[in-house]
């Protein structure tokens, strides 16, 4: 498949997801990208870490851009705590070149995006999925509280 058959193969994925689909989506890619820098550390090339640092930063800049503040409340708030946090990891990386830091935040990632798939299930299993499902407290009142600083378990570069 050339270039232009995946982006457009991308594009219609993106076009038919619901905004919690759209989520785990992007939050994968996100993962992915963090693995990405990892591998650029080890590797020790500089341009590659700062490439996919730059899409790790694009694709927090539209999961922020899917708060809805307005109606979200404080799970839209500590969503939005979150991604700065994890944008300041990002960018701290990029100085201490210490892969464990992203390590730790693929970890929280993880769990964050189980929370997401476990709403997809519920939704899918109603009658008629709405349109979009708003973040609410049911999905995590504070998305890293419970989560300890730790190491992802069992990914290595």
């Amino acid at each position: 498949m050339g270039n232009r058959e995946l982006t457009a193969y991308r594009e219609a994925d993106v076009q038919g997801a619901s905004s919690v689909e759209l989520v785990i989506k992007l939050y994968d890619l996100l993962m992915r990208e963090m693995k990405q820098v990892i591998v650029a550390i080890c590797a020790g090339e500089v341009e590659e870490r700062v490439h996919q640092s730059n899409h790790a930063f694009a694709v927090l800049q539209e999961l922020e851009c899917l708060l809805d503040m307005e109606n979200g409340g404080s799970t839209a708030r500590e969503l939005s705590r979150f991604y700065s946090h994890l944008r300041a990891k990002v960018m701290e990386v990029q100085f201490k070149l210490d892969p464990a830091l992203l390590e730790t935040q693929i970890g929280m990632l993880l769990e964050l995006r189980q929370g997401w798939q476990q709403v997809l299930e519920r939704s899918s299993s109603a009658s008629t999925p709405p349109e979009r499902v708003p973040l609410t407290a049911e999905l995590m009142a504070n998305p890293y509280a419970s989560i300890e600083e730790r190491q992802c378990c069992g990914w290595s570069a």
